[in-house]
């Protein structure tokens, strides 16, 4: 029988997938996906959001659904455990698709990480708000939110092996938290103290789950790496129980060396914390690299697909050491086959990526062969 992909990892950290609604609640994802039509068609796009087309929602069956259950013993729901879903309006749980989720990683017999409880996005706009659609006073908020975390440990503790308990909130411009001009709701009501109360409460709810902070080019920008090891760091010092670092790590061909992929678990390994991968893909673009522009769209001939193979082989290598010294715990790949991949119409309008181990079709990529040697 043909080896599973997490088998080769078995002895070093286990390998996760984002998953999209559709491989387990297709009704549910059709109802967003219509709600999200008519949002965009009476809301502005916001200043430096690229012009994007939504595309119709294929319908199954998917190999996706194979490929997960095969291949991978972790996952993460892509956004269906997001507050905007889970709590779409006051006093109004939706549990619908998140149990779904979590039947079916219970059907495969694989871990569960849960994303996200706090996060600056895709938070309703109603809980910064007061009944009368004011700003809600810091007092309400911090009950809203201590309410949210009780009420899904309640439910989901059990299932989960860890928690994005906040994401995303270290500021691109100063590297500090982002406050409210920096679009954090949270920041701008409850202070910077929201954090710290978010993890307390977390540790309470989820008393057997990892409790990550997570967030994205922290292997990419020093100033960033160091701004997120400020933080954890005086969170140790005040006794908040933060234990792991999520690195997003959504990548490309050649940046960021795997010196600083390697320096970065490190570095936040020396706090004695573990780290965990939660979002990887490797695109075969160079976009966001200063001085350069948005490459056109190319071609995936098997010159580019055997780059990214051994730059894949590269990085698990370096994970594999990272783990053999007990720093490294997880590493989630953010998407499953080319086809769905968030990279698909982003940054550039009408490009297509291929950033993942499994191409359109559902076929294993050079990537795939070359991490398994």
């Amino acid at each position: 029988m043909e080896k599973r992909l997490f088998e080769y990892f078995k002895d070093s950290f286990r390998l996760g997938a984002a998953v999209g609604g559709i491989l387990y609640d297709y009704e549910g994802a059709v109802k967003k996906h219509e709600k999200f039509l008519e949002f965009i068609k009476t809301h502005p796009k916001p200043e430096g959001i690229p012009d994007f087309k939504i595309p119709p929602l294929p319908k199954g069956p998917f190999i996706e659904s194979d490929i997960l259950a095969k291949h991978f013993n972790l996952v993460v729901a892509e956004n269906d455990t997001k507050m905007c879903n889970v709590f779409p309006s006051p006093n109004e749980y939706d549990f619908s698709s998140a149990d779904k989720f979590i039947e079916m990683a219970k059907k495969n017999g694989q871990a569960v990480r849960w994303h996200t409880l706090v996060w600056h996005n895709q938070s309703p706009k109603w809980i910064f708000e007061d009944e009368n659609g004011n700003k809600a006073s810091k007092e309400l908020l911090e009950n809203r939110l201590k309410d949210y975390i009780f009420a899904i440990g309640k439910r989901y503790a059990k299932d989960v092996c860890s928690v994005d308990v906040v994401n995303e909130c270290i500021s691109d411009k100063n590297f500090v938290l982002r406050d409210g001009n920096d679009h954090s709701k949270w920041f701008e009501i409850m202070g910077p103290e929201y954090v710290d109360k978010a993890f307390i409460w977390a540790k309470q709810a989820f008393p057997n789950s990892s409790l990550v902070i997570n967030d994205y080019n922290l292997e990419t920008m020093p100033p960033k790496r160091e701004g997120m090891y400020n933080l954890v760091k005086g969170m140790l010092e005040r006794g908040v129980p933060v234990d792991t670092v999520g690195l997003q790590m959504h990548i490309n061909l050649e940046n960021p060396p795997v010196s600083e992929i390697e320096k970065t678990i490190e570095l936040f390994g020396s706090l004695g914390l573990k780290v965990i991968v939660t979002e990887m893909d490797v695109s075969v673009y160079k976009d966001f690299q200063p001085g350069k522009e948005s490459e056109p769209r190319k071609e995936y001939t098997p010159e580019i697909l055997n780059v990214q193979a051994e730059r894949y082989r590269k990085i698990f290598d370096c994970f594999k050491k990272e783990a053999d010294k007990g720093i490294l715990q997880d590493v989630v790949l953010w998407g499953i086959t080319d086809r769905f991949s968030w990279k698909n119409d982003f940054p550039v309008p009408g490009r297509t990526d291929a950033p993942l181990l499994f191409d359109v079709n559902g076929n294993p990529k050079p990537a795939f062969y070359e991490i398994c040697k």
